[in-house]
């Protein structure tokens, strides 16, 4: 039976197997610069979801930060009216109130950070710095009327200021939620793109193993040409 003529007869030995190491060169080479490609853009990947996520987390536990010691701030407030009379509790929740508003504001403003350098809009924050601030300074007011002795100035010093902290604990009650919200739908942005990237490095892959078997196929076809028409 006559052998079919191929195009690497044609070709001497020592070329052939120059084309079959170069061949097996270029895709090893390919598949090579293919693997550290992937493996460095899911390390950043990785390394980008991971950063990502910290700061979502970091922006909504401040957020609730905000939220809670407000309302000891309000508390301590309280505090101060019930047991004023006496000057060791006074001083106590004085200091207690003063600290809470210091931990507010920074909290506040930590957040209104964080947001920024996330991409996060949320020009509600910065009126809840500004509206904090107005109030502290309303409490300190009030507070001049407040005495020791006079039990009835605690009521009076109370209905002058009564229910200003609402709005601010209703801003800071939506503001949780707008971060809460933002994070959850950036972490599933996140987990989409991901998702997207990995379908692609699956094409990849299989167009790999094509080059791969095709390259394999190649190999063997060219050693059997160069092969078969030595002696045995």
């Amino acid at each position: 039976m006559k052998v079919p003529h191929t195009i690497f007869q044609d070709i001497s030995i020592r070329r052939q197997v120059i084309i079959s190491l170069g061949i097996s060169a270029v895709l090893i080479i390919v598949i090579g610069l293919y693997g550290l490609i992937a493996i460095l853009e899911s390390n950043q990947r990785l390394h980008k979801s991971i950063l990502e996520g910290q700061t979502m987390v970091n922006a909504i536990d401040t957020a609730r930060l905000s939220q809670v010691h407000f309302k000891k701030q309000v508390q301590e407030w309280k505090n101060i009216l019930l047991r004023g009379n006496d000057k060791d509790l006074y001083d106590k929740h004085l200091i207690a109130f003063n600290e809470e508003d210091r931990k507010v504001n920074e909290y506040l403003k930590s957040l209104s950070q964080i947001a920024s350098s996330a991409g996060m809009s949320v020009p509600q924050i910065a009126n809840a710095i500004k509206v904090h601030e107005e109030l502290g300074r309303q409490y300190r007011e009030a507070l001049k009327k407040y005495y020791q002795f006079d039990l009835k100035s605690a009521v009076l010093v109370d209905k002058s200021i009564r229910g200003i902290d609402r709005k601010l604990t209703d801003d800071i009650d939506a503001i949780v939620d707008i971060i809460k919200n933002l994070a959850e739908k950036r972490l599933k942005e996140t987990e989409m793109i991901a998702n997207t990237k990995m379908e692609a490095y699956q094409a990849l892959s299989f167009f790999m193993i094509f080059l791969i078997i095709a390259g394999l196929g190649f190999c063997i076809f060219n050693a059997w040409s160069i092969t078969k028409d030595l002696p045995s």
